[in-house]
């Protein structure tokens, strides 16, 4: 069968980083090309009104074409690699904006904060193990797919991870530890998750197995003890499950304890590998002192923090607030909550454990009321009960943080019919060289 080969005019990104280009009335996905940019492309996956494009060559790069920072450019991880910079930055704000105008939303849109450095920014590394072809490795998975990139390295993650990694493969190797095979459930190290206090310089490793059977666990120890003296914490997580959830529920301590500690705000918070954390410290900060001058406390203020996680911008709130009410649906990370509360002696927050859908309407008929509502919810945005039972309260000021523009302007859209007005947008880049952002809004009735 002879090959399809076609000159792309390159118009604009999916939300997974692929070039978009139109052949006729059939659209053509061309992954590592960039809006602007004319390039050839062999297609495949030809179907009636789309197909898939191997770049070939870009003939006319976009003015804003770098080169690529990383030598694993196959890896899905960072879609905008090759995009300069302030133009991801401006990519993101446009995003944002496109995104509320699909809504009917007007707003000003703030330029995109962004880092004076954005690389090593993430706290947080999450490395696959996987058998392919009879061979263990470590890496990520290659973009669309759950073949393995070996990686020993990435820029974007902290400087310390490739030591780390050099000792958990010497150890593989020693002893013949096998990686998980997900088509037949099988092997023993399914993942490796580094995690650091950026701002404490502690270190912890969590090596997630199938089952609790792997040998060489007192040498690796001893070897990790010996080639990295500062790693604070070295736990064995299980995870006997099928499916994408990383981590189990039965842990294990093999080195230290079982949190590290970092610190935001002003306010230390204690991390297991279970616990909620934003991974770009730098952009944390920037991001929730955004949120906080939204709020605009002034002390006398009862504030309702809905998916709070581990109470992190909670405590922040309630250095500035009358009092705080956090609600998360993980119970752990109530616990964790209460306990930082306890840690940084902030006795005006109180955490409860639930849907958030259901608690704040309890709480709402118990006659608890909010000046000042903050919403972080997943990426899937606010359950519709939540939406309800906010105009039903009517909080002068609600602050909404969101980690997906498409289901935050689904939500605003329902809160501005109901009665409240965008009065400031700010995009936040949380995530470099990705399609990711971060957008907070102020509401007011």
């Amino acid at each position: 069968m002879s090959k399809v080969i076609e000159t792309l005019d390159i118009t604009s990104l999916t939300d997974k980083g692929d070039g978009i280009a139109s052949l006729g009335s059939r659209r053509v996905f061309v992954a590592g090309a960039l809006p602007g940019e004319t390039v050839t492309a062999e297609l495949f996956g030809i179907k009636a009104g789309y197909a898939q494009g191997q770049l070939l060559e870009v003939l006319q790069p976009s003015p804003a074409r770098r080169e690529p920072f990383c030598r694993h450019s196959e890896c899905g991880g960072c879609q905008l690699g090759t995009l300069d910079y302030q133009a991801q930055l401006e990519m993101k704000a446009e995003r944002v904006g496109k995104a509320l105008a699909a809504r009917g939303l007007e707003a000003d849109i703030a330029p995109c904060l962004g880092m004076s450095s954005p690389l090593g920014y993430r706290n947080k590394s999450l490395y696959n193990v996987l058998a392919q072809d009879g061979v263990s490795d470590i890496g990520f998975f290659k973009k669309h797919s759950h073949q393995l990139v070996a990686a020993d390295d990435c820029p974007v993650q902290g400087d310390k991870v490739p030591a780390l990694l050099a000792e958990v493969r010497r150890w593989m190797h020693d002893f013949a530890i096998q990686g998980y095979n997900e088509a037949e459930h099988s092997g023993q190290l399914r993942g490796v998750m580094v995690r650091e206090g950026r701002a404490t310089g502690q270190w912890m490793l969590v090596l997630v197995a199938l089952g609790d059977n792997l040998p060489g666990l007192d040498a690796l120890t001893d070897a990790l003890g010996k080639a990295c003296p500062w790693l604070t914490s070295l736990v064995l997580n299980i995870n006997p499950e099928r499916g994408n959830r990383i981590l189990g529920h039965e842990e294990r301590v093999l080195l230290g304890s079982a949190v590290i500690e970092d610190r935001l705000g002003g306010l230390n918070f204690a991390l297991s590998g279970q616990s909620f954390f934003q991974i770009n410290p730098e952009q944390t900060e920037k991001l929730y002192a955004t949120a906080l001058d939204f709020a605009a406390l002034t002390g006398a203020e009862q504030v309702f923090d809905l998916y709070c996680g581990i109470g992190t911008i909670s405590l922040l709130l309630a250095k500035k607030a009358k009092s705080v009410v956090g609600i998360e649906l993980v119970e752990q990370a109530i616990i964790d909550a209460r306990a930082n509360a306890e840690r940084n002696g902030i006795s005006n927050a109180e955490f409860h454990a639930g849907k958030a859908e259901l608690l704040l309407a309890e709480l709402n008929q118990q006659g608890h009321n909010a000046d000042v509502v903050l919403l972080d919810p997943p990426r899937k945005g606010c359950d519709g009960a939540v939406l309800d039972t906010l105009l039903a309260m009517a909080p002068a000021t609600l602050v909404y943080v969101s980690c997906d523009p498409d289901s935050l302007a689904r939500d605003l859209a329902k809160l501005c019919a109901g009665g409240y007005r965008l009065d400031k947008v700010q995009p936040v880049d949380m995530f470099p060289h990705s399609l990711h952002v971060e957008t907070v809004v102020r509401l007011v009735r």
